[in-house]
């Protein structure tokens, strides 16, 4: 029986004993169902539950419904040793019950009004890996009981659109705070951020689930779609070379330098890993960050390209990239001035552009192997039995659209130098 089949014969099993504890005393989980919260291809790495519970209080009042998400594993078998979820689902939910508080404790300390303290973040009910309370061991009971965002207003936006230069420059000030008090932690309570943090900022190989086969594969499709995308074929060996080094990094589990912008990572800061809320005039008024499962520690640079590059519309954004860095940079100073950080002087708009052109080249097989992923026509991706590795390769699911901004990404790398 497959993990969707006992799903649907069990349920979420033992609900009751996990999200009672979260609710306000006196407050009973009586039953619940649920339905499937996001289609085929918008979550690879996990199941998304969209869960109805039904609850009841002392006070005799009539039976309240509260809505929440269900983050469980991935139904595919394949996609379950891809994303390695012993290690992913753990870091993800450490992030909700020992990072955000730790986060959020030192901005208090630091005199921050409420405010502006930092609220990329929902709000996690409850987690467990399985019933048994001893095992490390990721099972079809793990799950994370996370509040419906959707019930508020927040929405995500069309991968394939991405976002306006405005919203891009928004979530630019909320990821430099976001970047910012793992940094202020680091130097100020090294304890805190060693214990909270860092032991869940380790770096694993996410290629390391994937078949030989299907790497090859994968490589071979980068190298045809460079051509196909107008590179010409010096450039492209020249793509594929650093391609190739960033690779070998990645299996020798090399990080970045521990230079003063090195901090926690979302590291996979795409447009479906994003969710906004507009007021009637469609300005922002929030942003959460979801999808925590590949946090680590390294240069702050990295989370900023990526997303630069793979979510962000601008039609000029070959010549307006060094403005966003520049912006993301001024917020990122004042944030680490109102943390009280020290050795600020380390901070220079130089010794930043420093670190982007040293860490740079070491983005690009991140950038360019998820653009097939964020770029990819939804309507053409199979059903949730049918999700396999093999669709990362798939020529079907990408248009003109992928191929145009798979070039913007290549020029870019030529022009700034980083091939």
């Amino acid at each position: 029986m497959d993990f969707r089949e006992t799903l649907a014969k069990n349920g979420i099993r033992n609900l009751k004993e996990l999200l009672e504890p979260a609710l306000p005393k006196g407050t009973e989980v009586l039953d619940y169902h649920y339905t499937d919260l996001t289609a085929p291809g918008d979550n690879y790495g996990s199941t998304m539950l969209s869960v109805f519970v039904n609850l009841s209080n002392s006070t005799n009042e009539q039976p309240k419904q509260l809505q929440l998400v269900a983050k469980m594993r991935p139904a595919s078998e394949e996609f379950l040793e891809i994303f390695q979820i012993d290690i992913t689902f753990v870091k993800e939910a450490a992030v909700y019950s020992q990072i955000v508080p730790a986060m959020v404790t030192l901005q208090q300390e630091m005199g921050f009004p409420e405010t502006e303290t930092i609220d990329v973040f929902c709000r996690c009910y409850n987690a467990r890996v399985s019933l048994d309370p001893t095992s490390r061991k990721v099972d079809a009971d793990g799950v994370m009981l996370l509040e419906n965002l959707k019930l508020d207003g927040y929405l995500t936006e069309d991968r394939r659109k991405g976002f306006p230069p405005h919203i891009a420059e928004y979530i630019l000030k909320k990821l430099s705070l976001f970047h910012a008090i793992p940094i202020a932690l680091r130097y100020l309570k090294p304890e805190v951020f060693k214990s909270n943090l860092q032991q869940y900022l380790i770096k694993f190989d996410i290629d390391a689930g994937l078949g030989e086969q299907t790497i090859d594969k994968m490589v071979k499709v980068m190298r045809t779609d460079l051509i196909k995308a107008g590179v010409d074929t010096q450039l492209a060996e020249r793509v594929m070379s650093a391609v190739a080094e960033c690779r070998k990094r990645q299996a020798r589990l090399l990080s970045d330098e521990m230079t003063p912008y090195c901090t926690m990572l979302h590291n996979d800061l795409w447009v479906n890993n994003m969710m906004i809320k507009y007021d009637a005039e469609m300005k922002p008024l929030g942003l959460k960050f979801v999808d925590f499962q590949l946090i680590q520690m390294d240069s702050l640079v990295r989370d900023v390209l990526f997303f630069l590059l793979t979510s962000v519309s601008d039609p000029d954004l070959e010549n307006s990239l060094d403005e966003y860095f520049e912006k993301y940079f001024l917020n990122l100073l004042t944030d680490l001035t109102k943390l009280k950080c020290p050795n600020l002087s380390q901070f220079t708009y130089e010794s930043f552009q420093e670190e982007i052109n040293r860490v740079a080249p070491r983005e690009l097989y991140h950038i360019v192997a998820m653009l097939r992923v964020v770029l990819a026509r939804k309507e053409s991706i199979p059903d949730h039995s049918e999700l396999d590795a093999e669709l990362f390769c798939n020529d079907n699911l990408v248009e003109k659209d992928f191929y145009d901004k798979l070039l913007v990404v290549v020029k870019i790398f030529a022009k700034k130098g980083w091939l």
